[in-house]
């Protein structure tokens, strides 16, 4: 069996390069140019966004599917929803 090897600790130097490069790289493209693991870029970032620093976020908040469907509902671009017959109104119409 393998064991991990453990990765280095971080140091006044990446925690600047992080803050300079988080919104043109990715965080794995940091880990890998400063030989961190992903998840100390992400306790730098989260550190650094504790302490005031305004870094952005990388993933947008997502859309909720079911809202933009009825959003395209109302506007007129979507399939009309189907109206159920009750079985009162079914025998009512059949006679």
């Amino acid at each position: 069996m393998t064991q991990k090897t453990r990765s280095r600790r971080f140091t006044e130097k990446d925690v600047e390069f992080v803050h300079t490069s988080y919104s043109a790289m990715t965080a794995a493209e940091i880990a890998a140019a400063r030989k961190l693991s992903l998840f100390q870029v992400n306790k730098i970032v989260a550190d650094l966004r504790k302490n005031g620093i305004d870094l952005p976020r990388k993933t947008p908040k997502r859309i909720n599917p079911v809202k933009a469907y009825i959003e395209s509902l109302k506007s007129g671009a979507g399939v009309k929803p189907a109206v159920r017959k009750t079985r009162k109104k079914a025998a009512e119409a059949a006679g």
